[in-house]
């Protein structure tokens, strides 16, 4: 069995790796089989078949054996009993860090499923940046993911497959590798889109035909015009994938017909100058749009891809879209970084160094991302370029996205200008910091010293770098306002100054607050996420060795129902009516003390997020007393009911308060309670009793 999952694997890459090379790839193999052995693919396919197809992926970009060997084992650490030690042992450090690099934080427990994967997102990321083979395996394992996604349900396809568009379909194209770009967004429209996906497909079905018939026309034209010229070339036509079919007419609203009227067609030729010489042959043949041209190879897009782009009319009103370029400017174009492996040359090209420039970026956007998912959402603005070329003073090209001000730009050029810009001029002009720049402007940055950056910025700012600095340095100096804030309205709870309190009572206080440190504590005060005077009666306790919890209370003071309230007024909201057991809530009052509200409460759902006066509470671990809990009891219409549902409260030792009866129609009625309960399980028994009695048809607990 070893043989055959392996043998098409090994065809392939003994076609460009020596054979020392091809045996630790063998190795690699049978490691992975055996930590996979037994497990299974949602398909039913032994699951050695993933990392098989993944390396597959690679091994036909000619990726180099190490990398190789880290797609077959990308998943022994998060799924099996192996360590990234045992890896370095047997394959070095490098192949242990790949594998570690793709690998799923498993260990980690998160708040949420969407933390969680954007904390994988962010820690694949910054692998990538230590090694950019990192993304390259974690692209041929969602591609294959991709292809095999028909096992799994509806709604989890969707999700991977939305993953897809937005992130990985992205990255492949930010690193020029057009070939995995052009699948995953293929596979990610199939699987997101289904419906859309087959009326599209059925609809080019029915025009290709016709189209053929134009495109082998236009195609011999082009031939036939070139072969005077004697330059080398070779005319390709082609058909537009579906994917980018249905995102033109989504974006630029056009019609199925409006858009399959563009026929596109590759030209590839010898040389940089054989490219602009077949650029005026084509131009001659056919009519260009004016404002349809674009020069790629002068100024390369972001990913480093070069080519000539035009658009033309033919005679007979066909629109064509040509695409010139050399046959290595081609071979750049499909594979991007991985043409590193693929055409080895002496130099680097400029996908390797618009990649490399990119993931300079990425460790600058880590360390000034708030969290993982903020990291995240300034990687997607970066994803998504429609490039800006404009100049420095000295006529440096600066490539920004479509949408860029001259904050951006003064962040493209150097953090430390961004952070001290106050003003620009636009070809020599002055004009406001939130201009959206065009092509071909030159754009000049007035800093100040001393000059700090302006949290309005952030309402039009477009790069992931400029957002980043700047929601860093908005959050430091909120950091740093609430801290002071802080510390104000503790000394205004305490009446006197901090300075009066030892360094081991104030983390003390911190300590029992469950903060980390006193600096922390007073942020959260000035924040609003902790009550200053809970601090305080809790610093005044330890300062003068009183006791600090309910367990060491005088015998006669009266038990309290909230943890750390002495001495507090304490009110329970009527809106939910909390009763001990219950996740709960205060709202601190300036002069009225608490208000305990449960934490599904409607009313502090909608308010808790924007006021900062809402703190977390716990119910006292002795807590005593009666509480009032409110009941809706659906009853239908018989002679002595509500004779028999008060007494069942009464023998569960519950105090009614008061009753409302309201008829819902003719045969039932709809009895309201407010009781007085000792706690959740009490109120749980009087609705069980309650909910045995055969002419009660519903029993709910208010609101």
């Amino acid at each position: 069995m070893a043989i055959t999952y392996f043998s098409g694997l090994k065809q392939v890459v003994e076609t460009y790796l020596d054979a020392k090379k091809v045996a630790d790839i063998e190795r690699a193999y049978l490691v992975a089989e055996r930590a996979h052995e037994g497990q299974m693919r949602s398909s039913g396919d032994p699951y050695i078949t993933h990392p098989v197809a993944a390396a597959n992926i690679l091994a036909e970009l000619h990726l180099d054996h190490q990398t190789i060997m880290a797609a077959l084992m990308h998943d022994v650490i998060e799924d099996c009993d192996v360590s990234k030690q045992d890896l370095a042992e047997q394959f070095g450090d490098t192949v242990a860090d790949l594998v570690e690099g793709v690998s799923k934080l498993t260990q980690i427990d998160f708040q949420s499923k969407e933390q969680a994967q954007a904390e994988n997102f962010r820690k694949m990321m910054m692998a990538m940046t230590q090694d950019i083979r990192v993304i390259l395996i974690k692209l041929a394992d969602r591609l294959h993911n991709m292809q095999t996604l028909g096992a799994l349900r509806p709604d989890k396809r969707r999700r991977i497959a939305r993953e897809t568009l937005e992130i990985y379909a992205p990255i492949a194209n930010r690193l020029g590798i057009y070939r995995l770009k052009e699948q995953l967004e293929l596979l990610g429209f199939a699987n997101m889109y289904p419906l859309r996906y087959r009326i599209l497909q059925n609809a080019v079905k029915k025009v290709r035909g016709h189209r053929k018939e134009i495109i082998e026309r236009i195609t011999e034209n082009l031939k036939f015009r070139l072969q005077d010229t004697h330059i080398k070339h070779t005319v390709i036509g082609r058909e537009k994938s579906l994917y980018s079919i249905y995102k033109k007419m989504r974006d630029k609203v056009g019609t199925f017909q409006e858009v399959m009227d563009i026929y596109a067609f590759r030209v590839i030729t010898d040389t940089e100058d054989s490219c602009y010489r077949v650029l005026g042959q084509v131009h001659n043949l056919f009519k260009p749009i004016p404002g349809r041209f674009k020069d790629y190879i002068a100024i390369p897009k972001s990913n480093g891809y070069q080519s000539l782009h035009s658009v033309l009319r033919s005679k007979d009103g066909v629109h064509i879209e040509v695409q010139i370029r050399t046959e290595l400017m081609d071979q750049m174009a499909e594979h991007g970084v991985a043409a590193h492996w693929l055409y080895k040359s002496g130099s680097a090209h400029p996908a390797e160094a618009k990649a490399r420039e990119w993931l300079q970026s990425l460790i600058e956007m880590q360390q000034n991302a708030g969290d993982s998912i903020e990291f995240i959402e300034h990687v997607k603005i970066d994803l998504y370029p429609d490039e800006v070329y404009v100049f420095t003073p000295k006529g440096k090209i600066i490539e920004l996205p479509k949408g860029a001000t001259p904050v951006d730009f003064a962040y493209a050029i150097h953090t430390d200008i961004g952070n001290s810009c106050v003003a620009c001029k636009i070809n020599k002009q002055f004009a406001p910091l939130s201009t959206k720049l065009v092509n071909g402007q030159t754009i000049e940055v007035v800093t100040a010293p001393g000059a700090k950056p302006n949290p309005a910025w952030l309402s039009y700012v477009v790069t992931g770098k400029a957002r980043a600095n700047i929601r860093n340095f908005v959050k430091n100096m909120h950091h740093d306002e609430a801290k002071h804030l802080g510390r104000r309205l503790l000394e205004q709870s305490l009446k006197h100054s901090l300075d009066d309190y030892t360094q081991a009572e104030l983390e003390k206080v911190a300590e029992v607050t469950h903060y980390n440190t006193i600096n922390e504590l007073l942020t959260g005060i000035g924040l609003g996420k902790i009550a200053s005077v809970l601090v305080a009666h809790r610093l005044s306790h330890l300062h003068n060795d009183a006791p600090t919890d309910t367990a060491n209370i005088k015998k006669d003071a009266t038990p309290l129902a909230i943890k750390g309230t002495e001495g507090m007024v304490v009110k329970y909201a009527r809106c939910c009516r909390p009763i001990p057991g219950d996740d709960i809530i205060a709202y601190v009052s300036a002069g009225k003390g608490f208000t305990i509200h449960r934490t599904n409460c409607a009313n502090v759902q909608r308010a808790h997020k924007r006021n900062d006066r809402y703190v977390p509470v716990q119910w006292a671990d002795d807590v005593t007393g009666e509480f009032v809990a409110e009941l809706q009891i659906e009853v239908f219409n018989q002679r002595g009911v509500l004779a028999q549902v008060t007494n069942i409260i009464a023998n569960q030792e519950a105090n009614i308060v008061n009753v409302n009866i309201d008829e819902l129609d003719g045969h039932i009625n709809i009895l309201n309670f407010e009781i007085r309960v000792r706690d959740r399980v009490h109120l749980a028994s009087i609705i069980k009793k309650l909910r045995v009695i055969p002419f009660v048809n519903k029993v709910n607990r208010q609101p």
